[in-house]
């Protein structure tokens, strides 16, 4: 796939899911922030717009950089729809977390989510090592997330 179009597909991804997390979230998401109690630690809600950015700007590498190798494979394929699914249910738990308002659900979802991560290490590390490297930093935060989702679970 060219550079351009592969990049222009990453980027159509990743604002797609994007505006469907914050349709997910809806405009309840200060006020139900408000109310919670946070295990030390947390980041306040500007740093989690941060990360969101950081995350939605790894995986729209890591897309682009599938997208941009010269060959067509299982592997490939199932580690593109991996990360669609992947960012599917990322959108799909702020509805859980803000509509819902279940942190113990979301505390669940989170949990299952580092073996997706792994899966998706292990596939993109055969695929392309640069992608897989890039993927480092969003592993490292998933260790915080699972526990905050934990701790956030406990004290509310």
């Amino acid at each position: 796939m060219s550079p351009g179009y592969a990049l222009l597909t990453a980027i159509i991804g990743c604002v797609t899911a994007a505006i469907l997390e914050g349709i997910c979230a809806g405009g309840n998401v200060r006020p139900f922030y408000r109310t919670l109690h946070f295990p030390r630690y947390s980041a306040p809600l500007w740093v989690w717009s941060i990360i969101g950015g950081l995350y939605y700007l790894i995986f729209c590498f890591l897309i682009y950089r599938l997208l941009r190798l010269g060959f067509d494979s299982a592997v490939k394929s199932f580690a593109l729809v991996l990360i669609v699914f992947m960012m599917l249910v990322n959108a799909l738990t702020n509805y859980v977390i803000f509509r819902a308002q279940n942190l113990w659900v979301s505390f669940l979802i989170g949990s299952v989510f580092p073996v997706l991560d792994i899966t998706l290490f292990v596939l993109v590390l055969f695929l392309d090592a640069i992608a897989a490297l890039s993927l480092v930093p969003y592993l490292i935060y998933r260790v915080y997330a699972v526990w905050w989702g934990y701790a956030l679970w406990k004290i509310n």
